[in-house]
């Protein structure tokens, strides 16, 4: 199965078939191609060249031109097709199903649902800046970058790469005034250096670090050999010192230039293009936010570039919407241990979300609960709330009372003998109390009991039944149930 062209080859043939005629397949990788008028000069008046794109099949035939970036007849073909004004107004188009489509999968939202709002689609003029960038050391680097400037807005706009497409020219009239043109070169200029930074970077110091090896290399050689000339026994060795030097600063002056660093731009083309830029709002909700989002894509890329977390500013995927009616990734936010309430790190240090001095699960304000006494926040499995008082402690202030056995804040369980607040206030009970006939109807062991002392709580009844030496306390519930049952001794 063969390979698709490369972007140079098929921009390549579509440049002869535009302007002499289709190249022939002559051998496999070889091609004959009829060169147009403007390049029969530059090789010498031929009106035709054998041509490949692979430099494996130049290098093993003869009379064989290679057709590769940075090549001597891909740099007269750019020329050419720059003079001959290719792409100098293009008209690129949305279509409406196109447009709806892209919106709705714009946004994946992880915990929203997404709806579409108004959606505008418009032609924005910009300029295409098309740029060939040398870059020479000891070695060259060649490189084509593409610029898209909207001229409305003075910003870059990323896209699909223009360089080696060809689109159906129009004649359209109302192109940017002078004034706006030279003002997006300036940006394009601009947008261009930004861009080819950080190959340059790696290649200067790469070819810095070649020339300090070759000067001391150079450095070295040649003060052993002035050192040699002295030691030696000839009677003046002068000249022989002048001519070494000399030869040791025509070697320095050329490892200077060898590895002389040297960047070259050089404006290939330029097109007005007018692009169809889509806009629309985008709506993220659920039961605690709303949220509404304007997005932005043409129709060369129809896509739209990657939200960033408004905590952090990272790009992100699949946004998640916090009940605070923020945008974060998921490394930025915490969810609620207990419920579906996601908020991000800005909520979280507002205070929206705490953390369980206990478990360590995350606790939204529906959620939280404050220790009374200590003031640190507790989840709803952490926390106790005293049947006395109502307080409610967290776990290292809950103490269980010696006489009912039953747990209540360390401000209602206090010495002596550790008896809580309820124990403590015991008193006779009432004729006819409804709870000691309870019991004294339901268990004959205390329906000879006559002599009864109670006391309650928000939660629990405690009664004393009075024998002549031994007690029997009991802890009964509101609906009866019996859950402490036990013989003491005295009151």
């Amino acid at each position: 199965m063969s390979s698709p062209p490369s972007e140079v080859e098929a921009f390549v043939r579509r440049y002869f078939e535009r302007r002499s005629g289709p190249i022939a397949t002559e051998d496999p990788g070889i091609y004959r191609a009829t060169l147009p008028e403007a390049l029969r000069p530059a090789f010498e008046g031929a009106d035709e060249i054998r041509i490949a794109f692979s430099p494996e099949v130049a290098a093993g035939a003869s009379r064989v031109e290679l057709v590769a970036v940075g090549s001597y007849v891909l740099d007269r073909i750019i020329e050419d097709a720059a003079r001959s004004g290719w792409h100098t107004v293009e008209r690129l188009e949305a279509t409406p199903d196109e447009t709806a489509r892209f919106a709705a999968q714009a946004i994946r939202p992880t915990n929203a649902s997404l709806e579409v709002g108004s959606i505008s689609t418009e032609p924005v003029v910009h300029l295409l800046f098309n740029f060939r960038v040398r870059l020479t050391t000891d070695e060259r680097v060649d490189r084509f970058e593409s610029i898209l400037i909207d001229v409305g807005s003075r910003t870059e706009r990323r896209t699909a790469p223009a360089l080696f497409e060809e689109r159906a020219s129009l004649n359209e009239e109302g192109g940017p005034e002078s004034v706006e043109i030279a003002d997006a070169y300036r940006i394009a200029c601009a947008a261009l250096e930004a861009r080819v930074e950080s190959a340059v970077r790696p290649l200067r110091e790469q070819a810095e670090a070649l020339r300090k090896a070759e000067v001391e290399r150079i450095t070295s050689y040649f003060d052993r050999s002035v050192n040699e000339v002295l030691d030696s026994k000839v009677a003046d060795g002068r000249d022989q010192i002048r001519a070494l030097e000399g030869d040791r600063e025509r070697r320095l002056a050329e490892a200077e230039e060898k590895y002389r660093f040297t960047g070259e731009v050089e404006l290939c083309n330029v097109r007005t293009v007018r692009l169809d830029v889509t806009k629309a709002d985008l709506m993220l909700s659920h039961r605690g936010a709303r949220r509404s989002i304007p997005v932005e894509f043409d129709c060369m890329r129809v896509e739209v570039g990657p939200l960033r977390c408004e905590v952090c500013a990272a790009p992100m995927a699949s946004p998640v919407l916090c009940f605070g009616g923020h945008l974060a990734g998921p490394e930025c936010v915490k969810g609620c241990g207990f419920c579906d309430r996601i908020h991000c790190r800005t909520c979280i240090a507002a205070g929206a979300i705490a953390t369980c001095s206990t478990c360590r699960r995350s606790v939204c304000t529906d959620h939280l609960e404050v220790c009374a006494l200590s003031r640190r926040p507790y989840c709803p499995d952490d926390i106790h709330e005293c049947a006395i008082c109502g307080r409610t402690v967290g776990p290292e202030y809950v103490v269980r009372c010696a006489s009912c056995e039953q747990r209540y804040c360390a401000v209602c369980v206090a010495p002596p003998a550790d008896r809580c607040l309820t124990c403590r206030e015991l008193q006779a009970a009432a004729p006819g109390d409804p709870a000691v006939a309870a019991l004294r109807s339901g268990d004959p062991a205390l329906a000879k009991v006559t002599k009864w002392r109670r006391a309650s709580n928000q939660r629990f009844t405690v009664l004393l039944a009075k024998g002549l030496v031994w007690n029997v306390l009991l802890v009964v519930e509101p609906g009866g149930k019996i859950v402490v049952r036990k013989k003491v001794l005295g009151t």
